[in-house]
């Protein structure tokens, strides 16, 4: 009776069932075809899927979507409803594969298997490697599984539509008369001419294994998946690049086949130091670079030994300590100052005065902080800094999700990468125009004064002396309270003058490191491959300094303190407000003439 309702069910299901599938003369998919068909495991700590997507067979998405079910399934197991215990698929198993010609060819991965052995794959090595990773692989199953699934929802409707056009062109000749599926040869052969899954998808199926500590700890592996998302290759990967470099497109090389995997040891492995420059300079890589490149970090990785990157990053460190804290230290302090209510007793005196000196046109131009040309190269270098973080930081965070969005609106990681060396490239010629800036005025001072160009150097406004040192500690012993005035600054004080260095050197840093990666090419065939490890180290870490300096410390002084907010007008006008310019720049204010005696 059991057994006749299952049939039952089965005929009822056929009937409500889209129509029969070319590959499906079996009827499998009568059943199959339902998301819902599944069932908890044995042991009740799984739930066993058995859904088999239709369009995988009506659109010939596989290289499995010609053959029957009992191709690959024992006959007398599922022939029979309910099914009989399953049997582990064999991979290498012998297909009979029967074309539109209805002639049979036989086929089998016997040759796959072949190259295995003698790669670092090897059935031994894959089955250490599914006792470690706790047996997704049951007894008998094929191990060819742990690296493989079935494509079945790789291909999306705009995809499948794409393909219908060269289908159709090849269906004009290819009918009864030359008869080939032609849907099958697309998706399989030509389709196959491509990597079958993108590179990220490839990094995460070698990181099941390569960054699994048992496996690792067996095999005496560092975690080369850790450092390759590290480097730039793997940040550009995940990112959604496909254009960068890949596990397959250095571990396999441009002419191995994927399964041959040789360990680097190995004189013909693609990765072996003496074949490494050809492997960095295939035609789809590195093409033109030196020989050289080799040497830059493909795994980054800096906690690895004492070496210089490791001491370059400690530096960076410390230089972040050294100068953000104190900056992010004093920040804080007047912040609070405000919040307490606290002032200079002499503030609101100076206030009035600036005041009465802005109301009067004879006086007001005494207060101009800035000039026209001076505003203009702040913004130039201020919508530079702004687009270089927009499209740079993304891939210091290509692990979360709103760098691959920022990412995606800029048009892709292409374009992305376009915009930030052409700001990076203004960046430059901005920094260049302003040192011949510097010069001219340093030119007319000598001319004007007769001062030697020492002296005119040193008198520049923006120019750090020892007054300056002593005023930022002067500032710091008001803001804790030990001192009750706030020291005097000038038309530039001594907190904008220390951040005006930080943006000389960093311009300085950042061009030069920028350039070096950009002209990668050219900096291989000069200069060993490892200053390009170095110089994205540095890169980065002055980045992030400049980021936290501008984003927190400029930010706070000229869009956040009460005393300017919603926006310092400095820098629109080069006036300064009464209220900035009597705490900050009191010195710019006329003295009271002394008493005669």
């Amino acid at each position: 009776m059991k057994r006749a309702l299952h049939i039952l069910i089965a005929i009822c299901l056929a009937a409500l069932a889209a129509p029969a599938w070319a590959a499906d003369t079996e009827g499998c998919l009568a059943c199959h075809q339902y998301r819902g068909l599944s069932r908890i495991s044995s042991d009740g700590k799984s739930i066993e899927v058995f859904y088999v997507d239709p369009n995988y067979y009506s659109m010939s998405l596989g290289p499995h979507a010609v053959l029957k079910c009992t191709d690959c399934h024992e006959r007398s197991q599922v022939e029979v409803f309910p099914h009989l215990p399953v049997s582990p698929v064999d991979c290498q198993r012998l297909c009979h594969i029967t074309g539109p010609n209805q002639v049979e060819v036989r086929f089998s991965h016997d040759q796959v298997a072949g190259m295995l052995e003698h790669s670092v794959h090897n059935q031994k090595n894959l089955a250490i490697a599914n006792d470690l990773l706790g047996k997704p692989l049951k007894d008998g199953e094929s191990r060819c599984l742990l690296c493989h699934d079935e494509p079945s929802f790789r291909h999306d409707g705009q995809s499948m539509a794409a393909a219908d056009a060269p289908i159709q062109r090849c269906d004009t000749c290819h009918d009864e008369q030359l008869p080939i599926n032609t849907r099958q040869f697309y998706w399989h052969v030509v389709a196959r001419a491509e990597p079958a899954r993108n590179k990220l998808d490839i990094v995460r199926t070698c990181a099941m294994c390569h960054s699994n500590p048992a496996i690792r700890a067996r095999f005496n592996l560092p975690d080369v998946t850790a450092s390759y998302l590290f480097s730039f290759h793997g940040k550009a990967v995940l990112l959604g690049s496909e254009e960068t470099a890949g596990c397959l497109d250095c571990h396999a090389g441009q002419t191995l086949n994927v399964h041959e995997i040789i360990a680097p040891t190995d004189p013909a492995s693609p990765t072996n130091p003496a074949n490494l420059p050809d492997t960095c300079r295939a035609p789809a890589c590195h093409r033109d670079a030196g020989a050289r490149l080799t040497s830059a970090a493909v795994h980054l990785e800096l906690s690895g030994g004492w070496d210089v990157e490791f001491f370059i990053a400690c530096l960076f460190i410390l230089l972040i300590l050294f100068t953000f804290i104190p900056s992010l230290l004093m920040t804080a302090l007047k912040m609070l100052d405000v919040v307490i209510g606290r002032r200079d007793p002499e503030e609101h005196a100076r206030q009035q005065k600036v005041q009465r000196m802005l109301e009067d046109p004879k006086t007001r131009a005494q207060l101009t902080r800035f000039t026209v040309h001076q505003r203009l190269q702040h913004w130039l270098l201020a919508t530079c800094f702004i687009t270089l973080v927009l499209t740079g930081f993304p891939m210091k965070f290509a692990d979360h999700e709103w760098a691959r969005w920022l990412i995606g609106e800029f048009g892709g990681l292409s374009w992305a990468r376009t915009i930030h060396h052409f700001a990076g490239a203004v960046l430059i010629l901005g920094l260049l125009y302003h040192l011949i800036y510097i010069a001219r005025g340093i030119r007319k001072e000598c001319k004007t004064s007769g001062k030697s160009w020492v002296r005119a150097l040193t008198g520049l406004p923006m120019f750090v002396g020892p007054a300056d040192v002593k005023q930022m500690n002067g500032l710091m012993l008001y803001l804790v309270g030990i001192a009750k005035n706030r020291p005097a600054g000038g038309r530039f004080n001594a907190e904008e003058k220390f951040e005006y260095i930080g943006v000389f050197w960093g311009s300085i840093v950042l061009g030069i490191t920028g350039s070096l990666m950009w002209f990668n090419t050219w900096t291989s065939q000069h200069l060993p491959g490892r200053i390009l490890t170095i110089a994205i180290i540095i890169h980065t870490m002055e980045a992030f300094l400049a980021l936290l300096h501008v984003g927190i410390v400029h930010m706070v002084s000229v869009i956040f303190s009460p005393r300017v907010f919603p926006l310092s007008k400095a820098m629109f006008t080069g006036e300064t407000p009464a209220s900035e310019m009597a705490e900050g720049h009191s010195e710019m204010l006329p003295r009271p003439e002394a008493p005669n005696a």
